[in-house]
């Protein structure tokens, strides 16, 4: 079996092996992948006061989320390992299409007014991940990583 080898954080991985020009990562196991991770992008607007240099308000923008996707198009689909997952390449079990399509906002009325109906509540949205751990394992490939 190949040797596994963590990919750079924006390489979009599969499970094919080395000899179909792949990349081994990830332990096979029974069944089909327990999660997935879509990327939005949301615009945040910030009030600045020229008066004292401070930044008084930030204010997200639910109404105007949108699906991310790389410089070439791609939508940006993770594993439950935040690993970035392709979404063509399962022929017959496509978990990041799924995925894909399941977290697609929608809203009841055709004026989009705060978070999307079939997202939980704003109140229940988290800030950020603590990916510590995860830097520090992405730190070996990232070519902008702290060279200490």
């Amino acid at each position: 079996m190949a040797e596994k080898m963590h990919p750079a954080w924006d390489e979009v991985v599969d499970d094919r092996d080395e000899e179909e020009g792949g990349i081994v990562i990830v332990e096979e196991r029974d069944g089909p992948p327990r999660r997935r991770w879509v990327r939005y992008v949301m615009p945040v607007m910030v009030e600045a006061d020229p008066d004292t240099d401070q930044i008084t308000l930030v204010v997200t923008l639910p109404e105007e989320v949108r699906d991310d996707r790389d410089d070439m198009g791609n939508f940006c689909v993770y594993d439950e390992t935040f690993v970035r997952r392709r979404m063509d390449y399962y022929p017959v079990d496509q978990p990041e299409l799924h995925a894909w399509n399941v977290a697609q906002p929608r809203w009841s009325s055709r004026f989009r007014v705060g978070g999307p109906d079939n997202w939980p509540e704003l109140s229940r949205w988290e800030e950020g991940f603590d990916l510590t751990e995860a830097d520090d394992v992405y730190a070996e490939v990232n070519p902008y990583a702290d060279p200490r």
